[in-house]
This record gives C-alpha cells, sequence and structure tokens, in this order.
C-alpha cells in the first residue's frame, strides 16, 4: 500500500476531502547537489493538491485532523502502466507499420502522432472503467 499523509478539509457525503502537500525526500540526501532529480523535484515542492478519498472503514474524522490516505500498489501499477506505455507502444506500432510499407518519413511521423493520438484515446476510454471500480481509488487508512 502507498501511503500519503494529508489534511482532512472537508467531509461531505461525497466522501473526505483531503489536503496533501507534495514533498520530496530530496532535502535530505547527501547527494542532492550533483543529481538532476533534486532539479526536477523542486519544480512542484510545496504544491498542495486536495482529493476526495473514500472512508470505507467508517472512521469517524473531522476538519483540520491529520490523516494518512493510500492506493494499492497493483492499482497503481496498473493504472501507470495504462497511462504511459499504451500511448508510447501505439506511437512505435503506427511509425512501425507506416514503416514497413516503405513509406516517406513524413507519412512515417504522421501516423507515429496518429498512433499516439489512437493510444490516448483508448487510456481514456479504458480509465472510466478503472474510475467506477473502488480498487483504484485512495482510501483513508487511519487518522493520527
Amino acid at each position: 500500500m502507498l501511503e500519503e499523509s494529508g489534511r482532512v478539509v472537508d467531509v461531505d457525503s461525497d466522501g473526505v476531502w483531503v489536503e496533501t502537500i507534495k514533498m520530496s525526500a530530496c532535502a535530505s540526501c547527501t547527494a542532492r547537489s550533483g543529481c538532476g532529480q533534486s532539479l526536477l523535484a523542486s519544480v512542484g515542492q510545496g504544491k498542495r493538491s486536495v482529493i476526495c478519498v473514500d472512508n470505507p472503514n467508517r472512521l469517524h474524522v473531522a476538519a483540520d485532523d491529520n490523516v494518512v490516505i493510500g492506493i494499492g500498489e497493483n492499482a497503481f501499477m496498473r493504472i501507470s502502466l495504462l497511462i504511459y506505455l499504451l500511448p508510447l507502444l501505439a506511437l512505435f506500432a503506427g511509425a512501425a507499420i507506416a514503416s514497413s510499407l516503405s513509406l516517406g518519413e513524413p507519412v512515417v511521423i504522421g501516423c507515429g502522432l496518429l498512433g499516439l493520438t489512437v493510444g490516448l484515446v483508448v487510456v481514456r476510454y479504458i480509465s472510466r472503467t478503472y474510475m467506477t471500480s473502488c480498487k483504484y481509488h485512495p482510501v483513508l487508512l487511519k487518522v493520527v
């Protein structure tokens, strides 16, 4: 289970609204001065986001409570693969098909972009199915 701490902003019939702050482990790393990842991590450092989470255990929470939320690792990996890998594979497939037909380079590029677009549309269609499954939603784990 991937966990993140946050603060309850509101509780309503939809669920528990939790504010999280994006933090990076780079601040405590000794290699941060020579690492490119620390530069990328600093871009969104401290950014706040509010999400609605399910409360399946019916834990009693109120506004300003500190909580821990989580999502299953398998669900996270499946969604990540869907979002990142499927459009990339579709791009390569479109370009490979056009290339195997010995078409010109502009056509190969166009077919690659067409494949990417088709991949993104398929991701959008499939993600609607995942959105209805509770397995892919973050849940409230505990009140701290």
